[in-house]
C-alpha cells in the first residue's frame, strides 16, 4: 500500500501543467498549391513546418530558387544537385539564421554538387515556418484564437516557366479539453493518494498489537 501511494505521488509530481489555461499551442504549416501549376511536380509540408518535400515526376529540371533570388536547388526525376555556392545551401543547415562562409555568393553562377540519386529533395526552408523566439503580435494579444500567421511562397521554375510553390502558416491553440484532463488526472491521482492513507490507518488501528497480551490467551493457559 505504501508503495502504491508513493507510487501515484510521484505520478501527480511528474504530470505537466499547462502554461496557460488555452493548453499547448502551435504553428502550422501547409501547402496550398503551386502557382501557376506545373505537371509532374508533388510537394508535402509536415504540419510542423520543419521541412518541404518537392517531387518531380516529370522530363524537365525544376529549379529551387533561394532567399536572394539565388538558384539553391535543381531537382530532376534522376537525382538532386545544390549549388554550394547559394546562401541557402547553408542558412537552411539550422533552426535560426548563422552566419555565411566566405564563397557563398547568390550572385555568382551555379556550381551544382550532386546530393541525391532520387526524384526528390527534402530541406529545411525559413520561409515556411515561424522564426520569431516568442509568439507573435497577434498570437500574443489574443492566444486563444487560430490566427494567419501569413501566406508563404517558395519561387521556382521549370523550362524558363517561373512560378511558386505557395502555403500558409496558422496559429493554432491548444485544447481546453487537454487541459481539463490534466487537471482532472491530478486532482484523481491526489484523491487516490489520500483514500489510500485512510485504508492505512484504519488498518493499523484495527490490527492487535502484537506485543501486547492477549487475554484470550491468558485464560486459556491458566
Amino acid at each position: 500500500m505504501r508503495r502504491c501511494a508513493a507510487l501515484l505521488l510521484a505520478l501527480a509530481v511528474w504530470l505537466p501543467v499547462p502554461a496557460y489555461a488555452g493548453g499547448f499551442s502551435t504553428y502550422v504549416s501547409a501547402y496550398k498549391a503551386i502557382t501557376p501549376a506545373i505537371a509532374g511536380i508533388q510537394v508535402r509540408v509536415p504540419s510542423t513546418g520543419e521541412d518541404i518535400n518537392v517531387a518531380n515526376t516529370g522530363s524537365t529540371p525544376l529549379i529551387v530558387y533561394g532567399y536572394q533570388g539565388d538558384q539553391y536547388l535543381k531537382i530532376t526525376s534522376h537525382g538532386v544537385w545544390q549549388n554550394k555556392l547559394s546562401p541557402a545551401t547553408y542558412l537552411n543547415k539550422e533552426q535560426s539564421i548563422g552566419n555565411l562562409p566566405q564563397d557563398a555568393n547568390a550572385a555568382k553562377p551555379p556550381v551544382w554538387v550532386e546530393i541525391s540519386s532520387t526524384n526528390h529533395a527534402q530541406w529545411h526552408d525559413h520561409r515556411i515556418h515561424w522564426m520569431g523566439v516568442s509568439n507573435s503580435p497577434i498570437v500574443q494579444k489574443d492566444p486563444k484564437h487560430p490566427h494567419l500567421i501569413n501566406n508563404w511562397k517558395i519561387p521556382v521554375s521549370s523550362g524558363g516557366q517561373k512560378a511558386d510553390i505557395t502555403g500558409t502558416l496558422t496559429y493554432e491553440p491548444g485544447s481546453e479539453l487537454g487541459t481539463e484532463l490534466t487537471y482532472s488526472a491530478i486532482g484523481l491521482t491526489v484523491v487516490v493518494i489520500l483514500g489510500l492513507q485512510v485504508v492505512i490507518l484504519r488498518r493499523r488501528k484495527a490490527a492487535p498489537d502484537a506485543h501486547a497480551p492477549s487475554s484470550e490467551v491468558a485464560g486459556n493457559k491458566l
